[in-house]
């Protein structure tokens, strides 16, 4: 079964095509623009086809599944809601960007994995709080570095340990390491105490 139009500039050919075995197909051709609109019912499954002269189109439903393969997706709507029973699984081959205007939310109820095989970044032009209920742990191959631009650098604990395997350093404008209970400076090798004015006091002093 099937009709179509004088053919003038501008019109478009439709058929449809109704068969017990092979359901039901619609298709509009645009013989201008060189575009062919396809509907197919078949019993199983609706496709939908629009195929031009550079690319096309189709969306594939079926009782359990629904699949679009197209070259450029877009959704416009004030909401979206997408929930998922089972696995969720979002793959780009290129550039992948999650952008919010306002507040974003990041949460899972297991362990969350973040990965990267090049460098990795998290900035803020406001305060950045890195918190663990639990055992926090930074570790850096090459290096390790934490640097301030104003302010204060301060590390804190009920223990605090700091070790180098080769060697170690603190330095300052204005260097002071004390201890309100006791305080010991030791060496299994040489020990140096040097600067251009050296005072040790104390109620009791004891050397050597």
């Amino acid at each position: 079964m099937g009709a179509s139009g004088p053919g003038a500039a501008g019109t478009l050919v439709c058929k449809i095509e109704l068969d017990k075995k092979g359901g039901i197909t619609v298709q509009v051709e645009n013989g201008d623009d060189q575009i062919t609109q396809t509907i197919v019912m078949d019993g199983t499954s609706i496709t939908i086809t629009v195929k031009g002269q550079q690319e096309t189109s189709t969306i594939v439903q079926k009782q359990d599944s629904i699949v679009v393969t197209v070259k450029d997706l877009t959704f416009d709507t004030d909401t979206i809601t997408m929930k998922s029973k089972g696995v969720s699984k979002w793959t780009s081959q290129d550039t992948f960007t999650v952008e919010s205007t306002k507040d974003m939310t990041l949460k899972t109820s297991a362990k969350l994995t973040q990965t990267a095989t090049s460098d990795a970044k998290l900035s803020s032009s406001a305060n950045v709080n890195i918190e663990a209920t639990s055992k926090l742990a930074m570790k850096g191959n090459m290096g390790a570095e934490m640097v301030t631009s104003g302010g204060e650098a301060k590390v804190d604990g009920v223990t605090l340990k700091l070790a180098g395997k080769s060697q170690a350093e603190m330095s300052g404008a204005m260097t002071k390491v004390s201890g309100t209970g006791k305080l010991d400076l030791e060496s299994s090798g040489m020990a140096n105490l040097k600067g251009s004015i050296t005072s040790v006091g104390g109620t009791l002093v004891k050397l050597g």
